[in-house]
């Protein structure tokens, strides 16, 4: 019997799955809104759009993607949506990234 070399045994579902976040994570506005929410407390998006130089619409359209792919999730109170960190660990990618030999 072959012995595998990888260190982990991943599921192809759960590899295209960290695949979709990595994906979902391409975005420089996208990781300003992670290193946001980092702190655990919950955003409206008017609050969102005080951190990040886009338009309206366009954070819209990423807060739409993060939370489709499961990154973030919200819920409304009034005519406000609010915004949190779905997978609260993510940001240690940012860590991560950090500690490395990266030249950042």
């Amino acid at each position: 019997m072959k012995q595998s070399v990888f260190k982990r045994e991943i599921s192809p579902e759960k590899l295209a799955k960290i695949s979709e976040i990595f994906q979902g994570l391409a975005y420089p506005v996208r990781l300003q809104i992670l290193e946001l929410l980092e702190d655990g407390r919950d955003y409206a998006v008017n609050e969102i759009l005080q951190h990040v130089n886009i338009e309206p619409s366009l954070l819209s359209h990423h807060l739409n993607k993060m939370k489709n792919i499961g990154i973030i999730e919200s819920n409304r109170e009034g005519r406000f949506i609010y915004y949190r960190l779905a997978i609260k660990e993510i940001t240690k990618i940012f860590d991560c990234i950090y500690s490395c030999e990266l030249k950042l």
